[in-house]
């Protein structure tokens, strides 16, 4: 495909990297010259400086020819603007994706009417706010993934050092536990891995585990995980984030506690976010902190602007004694780090947007896509088995998967199957394959492959 990008910011650079390592035409257009000098120097990718919201620059990057448009900028106005000269520019196919991030243009009356030409509308924050409200459903889960309309998950879990799965064999878990435990992957540094029998479970790994829908919690609780529901929630700082997160937990009877360094926001919010306590003061300081008994939190949410001021203050309350700490941090960078120095779950409102808009993007057979770890290095995705293809009536053990993949389960109608050597992929059955980055090209080409069957008779 060909594929016009309107932003090189950390959102574009990274759909741009990953659209151009699956082999697709990539063109990014950017009015600042050092981001777009950025990526061109780095990405395969054709560059034109220039306003992307414009029609004589979108018809120099050619968007006559275009099949998609991805404008994510940081401004809401030029997202838009850029889709709808799209839509009008463009051929009748294309399809135009817009982030964004401020909700009063999401009137359902606007986007959902087909004259305004947006196939998908991004806000990066709703998406991130939604991931940890999920997370909070599920104690100690550092990842929740669904597939199937839910009815199977990709569950990501930190291995602590005390937890019955360090140290332990792949091939030792049938010995260990009563219940089969499906690990699909393992996020190992920066790297994510698809095991083998003889690997090794390491203290600090995450693993991915396959769990059918209603059983996460049990799962959780045998492999040592608390699983206490969470009803003690304090956010650091009044981001539109930290409101979107408060609003949906007040939404769910709880009371939050929400500490704002700036007066008149934390009196605004005080005014909008009825059933939330909001108390003027600096998330850094222990002090404040200390008084507001944190100690005593389950979780621990920093959720301001500021990325060094969201990963100070999880690591004071982490050290003053909230139990689970979340920090957002947008710089791919720093998310490693952060981990390294404690903080129990980093997420990134750019790499959610990034994760939605590839998923989006896949299309086919490929009913949804998820990609893994902080730094996009594996993907989860679901497809639905086609007749003439290879991987179908052919027992697990005979198939040759790409090396640095694996099936993680079948599901066939009502039931979900978690694969064995003797398990067959039937035809229309959708199946979930997790692969590493370096994999995805090999895996979706085997995937294509037909077989050519002969009638019988």
């Amino acid at each position: 495909m060909k594929i016009l990008i309107v932003g090189a910011g950390e959102v574009g650079f990274n759909i741009a990297a990953r659209l151009v390592e699956e082999g697709h035409d990539v063109v990014i257009v950017e009015r600042d010259e050092t981001m777009l000098a950025r990526a061109t120097e780095h990405l395969d990718v054709q560059g034109l400086r220039g306003h992307g919201a414009r029609p004589k620059v979108l018809e120099e990057a050619g968007i006559a020819t275009a099949d998609m448009l991805v404008a994510v900028t940081d401004l809401d106005e030029v997202n838009m603007v850029a889709c709808l000269s799209a839509a009008i520019l463009g051929n009748k196919k294309i399809i135009k994706i817009a982030r964004v991030r401020d909700p009063g243009y999401t009137d359902s009356r606007i986007f959902n009417d087909p004259r305004v030409g947006i196939d998908l509308a991004i806000n990066p924050e709703r998406e991130t706010a939604d991931k940890i409200l999920t997370l909070l459903d599920y104690p100690d889960a550092t990842e929740v993934v669904d597939f199937a309309g839910g009815r199977v998950q990709l569950v990501g879990l930190r291995v602590r050092r005390n937890s019955p799965l360090a140290g332990l064999r792949f091939l030792d878990m049938p010995e260990r536990f009563a219940r089969r435990v499906l690990i699909a992957a393992v996020h190992r540094g920066h790297e994510v891995i698809i095991p083998r029998g003889d690997d090794q479970i390491l203290p600090d790994d995450e693993l991915y585990l396959v769990v059918p829908r209603g059983q996460a919690i049990d799962l959780l609780g045998a492999l040592g995980a608390p699983v206490e529901p969470t009803t003690r929630v304090m956010i650091a700082g009044g981001s539109r984030l930290a409101r979107f997160v408060a609003a949906d937990l007040v939404a769910r009877g709880l009371s939050p506690k929400i500490i704002e360094p700036d007066a008149r926001r934390a009196r605004w919010m005080s005014e909008k976010l009825e059933g939330a306590l909001v108390l003027h003061g600096n998330p850094t300081d222990a002090v404040v902190l200390r008084e507001e008994n944190v100690g005593e939190m389950q979780v621990f949410i920093a959720a301001s602007q500021v990325e060094e001021t969201n990963v100070m203050a999880a690591l004071l309350a982490q050290r003053l004694g909230a139990r689970r700490v979340i920090a957002t941090v947008n710089r791919m960078d720093y998310q490693p780090l952060a981990r390294a120095i404690g903080v129990d779950v980093c997420i990134s409102p750019r790499m959610a947007a990034v994760s939605s808009i590839l998923h989006f993007i896949r299309r086919g057979r490929v009913v949804a896509s998820r990609t893994l770890g902080e730094e996009q290095s594996a993907e989860a995705f679901e497809f639905e088995a086609d007749p003439a293809s290879e991987v179908v009536d052919v027992p697990m053990r005979d198939l040759r998967l790409p090396r640095g993949s694996l099936i993680a389960c079948i599901l066939r109608e009502d039931e979900v199957i978690v694969p064995a050597g003797d398990s067959v992929i039937h035809a229309g059955d959708h199946v979930v394959v997790v692969a590493t980055k370096q994999a995805i090209g090999k895996v979706e080409a085997f995937l294509a492959r037909r077989v050519r069957r002969v009638p019988r008779g």
